[in-house]
């Protein structure tokens, strides 16, 4: 996926068509040249309560899985969100961020309708996304490329990251976090790739092994 198509991990494969992704780079092309001049502020629900599912469809490693993502099916999750985008908005109309960015002061409907025409996913989208803080998360909620929590410690690996129920098989990732660092991920991922890996040759070798 390119910056230039977004994030169309919001959406089921199945609703992807060529059509709806050759809408989506429309509306992307359309996007007001000022909105590259400046950037997007983001709320992150971390830890969040809604859980999903990842099933595999079939035994072919070629088919993707079948993933739902239920965000926001919990309660807290939406209402966390909503106090995020109040907490952005209040920075982003201070008179410090107007002086520092040297931009007229927005209302907040001017301020998500930017967001909203961004066309950030392909959710569809509503009359009332400016006006309801609720509909507003739900229709541009995105995950911010660092996938993580398909291989939970105690449900599918174990805590040697073994396989549970199959032999010599381990699961060393990202997909094992419950919850993926504030930063980007990678550091974390090769210090726990290390770690597990002197761990194993230590095993194998034992202390005269010299690892």
């Amino acid at each position: 996926m390119t910056n230039q198509i977004g994030q169309l991990s919001t959406i089921p494969p199945k609703q992807r068509s060529e059509e709806a992704i050759k809408a989506f780079m429309k509306n992307k092309k359309d996007i007001p040249i000022e909105a590259f001049k400046g950037g997007f502020i983001l709320t992150k629900v971390a830890n969040p309560w809604s859980t999903g599912d990842l099933r595999l469809i079939n035994t072919n490693v070629e088919d993707n899985p079948a993933v739902t993502f239920n965000y926001f099916s919990h309660p807290s999750d939406l209402q966390r969100c909503v106090e995020g985008i109040q907490l952005v908005t209040k920075v982003v109309q201070s008179q410090h961020f107007t002086n520092l960015t040297m931009c007229v002061r927005e209302t907040t409907e001017q301020l998500l309708n930017s967001t909203v025409k961004a066309n950030v996913n392909l959710i569809p989208k509503h009359v009332n996304d400016t006006k309801s803080l609720e509909q507003f998360c739900k229709d541009t909620v995105i995950t911010i490329w660092h996938y993580h929590g398909g291989c939970h410690v105690g449900k599918v690996v174990d805590s040697d990251h073994k396989v549970l129920g199959v032999n010599r098989l381990r699961v060393i990732d990202g997909s094992t976090f419950t919850e993926s660092p504030g930063t980007n991920p990678q550091a974390t991922v090769m210090m726990m790739g290390r770690y597990m890996g002197l761990k194993i040759l230590r095993n194998r070798l034992g202390k005269f092994g010299g690892v």
